[in-house]
Protein backbone atom coordinates (compact mmCIF):
# COMPACT_ATOMS: atom_id res chain seq x y z
CA UNK A 1 0.00 0.00 0.00
CA UNK A 2 1.16 3.72 -0.48
CA UNK A 3 0.57 4.41 2.65
CA UNK A 4 2.96 1.98 3.93
CA UNK A 5 5.90 2.95 1.71
CA UNK A 6 5.52 6.71 3.04
CA UNK A 7 5.67 5.86 6.36
CA UNK A 8 8.57 3.87 5.89
CA UNK A 9 10.20 6.83 3.97
CA UNK A 10 9.18 9.00 7.09
CA UNK A 11 10.81 6.77 9.36
CA UNK A 12 13.68 6.49 7.13
CA UNK A 13 14.09 10.59 7.32
CA UNK A 14 12.55 11.34 3.69
CA UNK A 15 10.89 14.48 4.62
CA UNK A 16 8.29 13.86 1.61
CA UNK A 17 7.09 10.66 3.50
CA UNK A 18 5.55 13.07 5.61
CA UNK A 19 4.91 15.64 3.11
CA UNK A 20 3.03 12.67 1.08
CA UNK A 21 1.21 11.77 4.17
CA UNK A 22 0.22 15.65 5.53
CA UNK A 23 -0.96 15.79 1.95
CA UNK A 24 -3.18 13.13 1.76
CA UNK A 25 -4.90 13.61 5.21
CA UNK A 26 -4.82 17.39 6.63
CA UNK A 27 -8.22 18.08 4.66
CA UNK A 28 -10.03 15.44 6.56
CA UNK A 29 -7.92 15.94 9.64
CA UNK A 30 -8.85 20.18 9.43
CA UNK A 31 -12.65 19.27 9.05
CA UNK A 32 -12.72 16.72 11.87
CA UNK A 33 -11.43 19.26 13.99
CA UNK A 34 -13.60 21.78 13.49
CA UNK A 35 -16.04 19.34 14.56
CA UNK A 36 -14.66 19.35 17.55
CA UNK A 37 -13.25 22.68 18.27
CA UNK A 38 -15.00 26.12 17.42
CA UNK A 39 -11.44 27.60 16.79
CA UNK A 40 -10.06 27.32 13.32
CA UNK A 41 -6.63 28.50 14.24
CA UNK A 42 -6.06 26.13 17.11
CA UNK A 43 -7.55 23.45 15.28
CA UNK A 44 -4.38 24.36 12.43
CA UNK A 45 -2.18 24.49 15.06
CA UNK A 46 -3.06 21.34 16.20
CA UNK A 47 -2.80 19.77 12.97
CA UNK A 48 0.74 21.10 12.77
CA UNK A 49 1.82 19.94 16.27
CA UNK A 50 0.73 16.25 15.63
CA UNK A 51 2.64 16.40 11.99
CA UNK A 52 5.77 17.92 14.03
CA UNK A 53 5.15 15.25 16.28
CA UNK A 54 5.26 12.46 14.02
CA UNK A 55 8.44 13.93 12.54
CA UNK A 56 10.38 14.21 15.26
CA UNK A 57 9.40 10.35 16.48
CA UNK A 58 9.01 8.98 13.43
CA UNK A 59 11.79 6.64 14.35
CA UNK A 60 9.51 5.03 17.31
CA UNK A 61 6.44 5.24 15.21
CA UNK A 62 4.87 1.71 14.34
CA UNK A 63 3.26 2.26 10.76
CA UNK A 64 -0.37 2.05 12.06
CA UNK A 65 -3.33 -0.27 10.42
CA UNK A 66 -5.33 2.92 9.41
CA UNK A 67 -3.50 5.86 9.25
CA UNK A 68 -6.31 7.67 9.00
CA UNK A 69 -8.03 6.49 12.42
CA UNK A 70 -4.29 6.99 13.78
CA UNK A 71 -4.01 10.62 12.77
CA UNK A 72 -7.72 11.38 13.73
CA UNK A 73 -7.35 9.73 17.04
CA UNK A 74 -3.86 11.99 17.55
CA UNK A 75 -5.76 15.10 16.43
CA UNK A 76 -8.49 14.75 18.95
CA UNK A 77 -6.36 14.27 22.05
CA UNK A 78 -4.30 17.32 21.30
CA UNK A 79 -7.24 19.03 20.82
CA UNK A 80 -8.64 18.03 24.19
CA UNK A 81 -5.19 18.30 25.34
CA UNK A 82 -5.56 22.41 24.73
CA UNK A 83 -9.01 22.75 26.74
CA UNK A 84 -10.85 23.12 23.46
CA UNK A 85 -15.11 22.03 23.89
CA UNK A 86 -16.55 19.95 21.28
CA UNK A 87 -18.04 22.54 18.72
CA UNK A 88 -21.78 21.49 17.36
CA UNK A 89 -21.45 19.99 13.67
CA UNK A 90 -22.64 22.27 10.84
CA UNK A 91 -22.77 21.20 7.29
CA UNK A 92 -22.33 23.46 4.52
CA UNK A 93 -24.15 23.07 1.61
CA UNK A 94 -21.82 23.74 -1.29
CA UNK A 95 -25.06 23.84 -3.89
CA UNK A 96 -26.37 26.88 -1.68
CA UNK A 97 -22.86 28.85 -2.83
CA UNK A 98 -23.72 29.05 -5.97
CA UNK A 99 -24.18 32.42 -8.25
CA UNK A 100 -27.43 31.55 -9.64
CA UNK A 101 -29.19 34.20 -12.11
CA UNK A 102 -33.48 33.80 -12.00
CA UNK A 103 -34.32 33.21 -15.86
CA UNK A 104 -37.16 31.57 -16.68
CA UNK A 105 -34.72 28.19 -17.52
CA UNK A 106 -33.20 28.38 -13.56
CA UNK A 107 -36.56 28.66 -11.92
CA UNK A 108 -36.56 25.35 -11.07
CA UNK A 109 -32.92 25.05 -10.50
CA UNK A 110 -33.89 27.96 -7.78
CA UNK A 111 -36.98 26.33 -5.95
CA UNK A 112 -34.65 22.88 -5.81
CA UNK A 113 -31.61 24.80 -4.24
CA UNK A 114 -34.13 26.78 -1.73
CA UNK A 115 -35.72 23.37 -0.79
CA UNK A 116 -32.26 21.56 -0.29
CA UNK A 117 -31.26 24.66 2.05
CA UNK A 118 -34.19 24.27 4.23
CA UNK A 119 -33.74 20.59 4.04
CA UNK A 120 -29.96 21.07 5.07
CA UNK A 121 -31.28 23.74 7.80
CA UNK A 122 -33.57 21.48 9.36
CA UNK A 123 -30.81 18.43 9.46
CA UNK A 124 -28.73 21.47 11.15
CA UNK A 125 -30.81 22.24 13.69
CA UNK A 126 -31.73 18.16 14.50
CA UNK A 127 -27.77 17.46 14.73
CA UNK A 128 -27.58 20.72 17.39
CA UNK A 129 -30.14 18.90 19.58
CA UNK A 130 -27.94 15.59 19.60
CA UNK A 131 -25.36 15.15 22.42
CA UNK A 132 -21.63 15.81 21.25
CA UNK A 133 -20.66 12.57 21.20
CA UNK A 134 -23.67 11.38 19.14
CA UNK A 135 -22.78 14.68 16.82
CA UNK A 136 -19.38 13.34 16.74
CA UNK A 137 -20.02 9.19 15.95
CA UNK A 138 -22.57 11.12 12.82
CA UNK A 139 -19.69 13.40 11.75
CA UNK A 140 -17.34 10.71 11.48
CA UNK A 141 -19.64 7.59 9.94
CA UNK A 142 -21.48 9.77 7.11
CA UNK A 143 -18.87 12.69 7.03
CA UNK A 144 -15.66 11.09 7.02
CA UNK A 145 -16.81 7.73 6.26
CA UNK A 146 -15.54 5.63 8.64
CA UNK A 147 -15.95 2.08 9.34
CA UNK A 148 -17.23 0.69 12.83
CA UNK A 149 -14.04 -0.18 14.05
CA UNK A 150 -12.34 2.46 12.77
CA UNK A 151 -14.49 4.86 14.67
CA UNK A 152 -14.36 2.42 17.53
CA UNK A 153 -10.33 2.90 17.45
CA UNK A 154 -10.85 6.54 17.75
CA UNK A 155 -13.58 6.93 20.49
CA UNK A 156 -11.89 4.28 22.10
CA UNK A 157 -15.15 1.65 21.85
CA UNK A 158 -15.52 -1.74 20.58
CA UNK A 159 -17.25 -2.85 17.70
CA UNK A 160 -20.78 -3.00 18.91
CA UNK A 161 -20.65 -0.52 20.60
CA UNK A 162 -19.52 2.05 17.96
CA UNK A 163 -22.53 0.79 16.05
CA UNK A 164 -25.14 0.93 19.25
CA UNK A 165 -24.27 4.66 19.03
CA UNK A 166 -24.26 5.23 15.56
CA UNK A 167 -27.88 3.12 15.93
CA UNK A 168 -29.04 5.46 18.75
CA UNK A 169 -28.07 8.82 17.02
CA UNK A 170 -29.31 8.13 14.07
CA UNK A 171 -32.65 7.24 15.94
CA UNK A 172 -32.43 10.50 18.15
CA UNK A 173 -31.91 12.81 15.06
CA UNK A 174 -34.88 10.54 13.23
CA UNK A 175 -36.89 11.73 16.14
CA UNK A 176 -35.27 15.36 16.38
CA UNK A 177 -36.57 15.82 12.15
CA UNK A 178 -39.63 14.61 12.99
CA UNK A 179 -40.38 17.03 15.68
CA UNK A 180 -39.22 20.11 13.84
CA UNK A 181 -41.11 18.86 10.53
CA UNK A 182 -44.27 18.65 12.77
CA UNK A 183 -43.44 22.15 13.99
CA UNK A 184 -42.61 23.95 10.42
CA UNK A 185 -45.72 21.79 9.44
CA UNK A 186 -47.78 24.22 12.18
CA UNK A 187 -46.67 27.05 11.78
CA UNK A 188 -47.28 26.98 8.03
Amino acid sequence: MEETRHWEALKNGDPNGLRELYNAHVDNLYRYGVVLCHDSDKVKDCIHDLFVYVWNFRERLNVPDSTKAYLMVSLRRRIFEKGSKINSLTVEMDSTEESIVLTEGHEERWIQLEDEAARQKQLDNALEQLSERQREIIHMKYYQQLDYDEIGRIMNLNYQSARNLVTRALTALRKEMTIIITILFLIN
